[in-house]
């Protein structure tokens, strides 16, 4: 093989850095590849590079009209790894985008369905770690799986919500909890919340329409504790539940009106998500802090002695721009301590070290929001080839190449030559971003490319590529 060296050129989109202090997103702008012209994701701004970040990849789900939407997978430089267009952002939408484990091995997970003013109508998708479907999990007893939450347990049965409208003296909308059997779909676990929290504890005021639906509760996260019993999280009474997997009873309520907990001023929240138990006892939550602009959201994490009753703050980490998410988010702690925060209606991520320094923050977008945003390792082998295009101006022949979804690629191995079956290897080239672009030592009339792993073997090879 020749050693001939290939300059590498940026993608036709390249990455947006900005060394500004982390503040409002600008427009969403999409991405544009000549390798997949499928595929516009929107373009993720790093506005605080990464220092000290743990390892994982970042998993979006962008929702809006100005870029595609849809679940994307992205590395700390922002660059896309792997991105699908679902949904049309605006009847058809895509929430919860994450990296789970179904039957001992790693599966993605996602809503899709019609969204409702707060809440949705559809179902979740399982992918496996090669992009292909291998199940989907719906609610039951006539219900739609809602798109705030869906945890597959270590007993390969999935926790979800939904809402139901309830005719009382006015339409109530109240919060289900459900457990499905993934394999069966059977019902497991079934929770009414209107059998358990009264209307009454709502801390949202009546619709003046006597016949709109009142949505008193809003459910918005599930997490198992001790013996299976289950917390969570309502936005409309700015409390959190503990219920007794065996009777569906609340054993006790943190936060809101009701509370049996004494709890800290520092460590008061307010229309919150994202309830987690943490290995050490202690919770982690998204503190909103308002519906409307104003008081900064936070991540925070909160020592709760539910023997004392008492709830104090260890931590928190407050929206780097001052912002206020005004609905949705999540706060997720990192196996080394770090906390990574997606920021719901401000569509922003950041990762804190444990000492509240941002370690990395990006934005991709006002108007596109991401429901949540998660840090998660992941590993995938698509089953479809790697792309290449081969690309003449001016008298300078470029090869671009990508390959949707594929982790372990280190570099690319590019072939040319006069026909499809007459390619040979010119040089290699270093993976750069979601597309690498290398430009050829003269012009070619075919080119394909082979995708190199950490150790320089084939992983793959693309199809012949015709100069156009």
């Amino acid at each position: 093989m020749r050693s001939t060296a290939l300059a590498v050129v940026p993608a036709t989109l390249a990455l947006l850095v900005a060394a500004a202090t982390p503040g409002v997103a600008a427009p969403p702008e999409p991405h544009r590849f000549v390798t997949r012209p499928d595929l516009s994701p929107p373009v993720v701004r790093i506005e605080t590079p990464a220092n000290g970040t743990e390892p994982g990849y970042v998993f979006l789900a962008p929702h809006g009209t100005a870029a595609q939407s849809g679940p994307m997978i992205i590395d700390d430089a922002g660059q896309p790894v792997w991105s699908e267009p679902v949904g049309d952002g605006a009847g058809l939408f895509t929430m919860d985008f994450k990296a789970q484990t179904y039957r001992g091995e790693p599966v993605l997970t996602w809503w899709q369905g019609a969204p409702h003013p707060g809440y949705g109508e559809g179902e979740y998708v399982i992918r496996d770690s090669s992009y292909r479907q291998i199940g989907t999990v719906e609610a039951g007893n006539g219900l739609r799986a809602d798109l705030h939450e869906m945890v597959i347990t270590p007993r390969d049965t999935a926790l979800i919500i939904a809402y139901h409208t309830v005719q009382r003296d006015r339409p109530v909308v109240e919060g289900v909890v459900q457990e499905i059997d993934i394999a069966t779909g059977e019902v497991l676990f079934d929770w009414r919340s209107l059998d358990h929290v009264a209307p009454e504890e709502s801390t949202v005021p009546l619709p003046e329409d006597p016949a709109a639906p009142y949505d008193y509760i809003h459910l918005n996260s599930i997490t198992e504790y001790s013996a299976g019993n289950l917390l969570i999280s309502a936005r409309h009474t700015d409390a959190l539940y503990l219920l007794d997997r065996a009777t569906g009873a609340v054993q006790w309520r943190l936060g809101g009106s009701r509370s049996d907990f004494a709890v800290d001023p520092d460590a008061a929240f307010a229309r919150q998500h994202d309830a987690r138990w943490l290995p050490d006892g202690t919770m982690s939550l998204f503190d909103n802090a308002a519906s409307k602009p104003g008081p900064v959201s936070r991540a925070i994490v909160l020592d709760v002695d539910q023997q004392a009753r008492t709830a104090r703050l260890v931590r928190a980490f407050p929206h780097p721009g001052g912002g206020t998410s005004v609905s949705q988010g999540d706060h997720q702690v990192l196996p080394g301590g770090n906390s990574f925060v997606g920021w719901g209606s401000q569509p922003q991520f950041t990762e804190f070290d444990q000492n509240g320094a941002v370690a990395l923050h990006g934005s991709f977008g006002d108007g596109m929001p991401s429901y949540r945003a998660f840090k998660l390792g992941w590993t995938g082998a698509p089953t479809e080839p790697p792309v290449a295009a081969l690309r003449e101006a001016d008298g300078v022949a470029t090869v671009f190449a990508s390959w949707n979804g594929a982790t372990e690629v280190r570099a690319w191995r590019i072939l040319a030559g006069p026909a499809p079956d007459q390619l040979r290897p010119i040089a290699d080239a270093p993976k750069t971003g979601f597309e690498t672009a290398a430009e050829l030592p003269a012009p070619e009339a075919f080119a394909a490319v082979e995708a190199l792993g950490a150790d320089g073997q084939v992983l793959a090879r693309s199809e012949p590529a015709q100069a156009g």
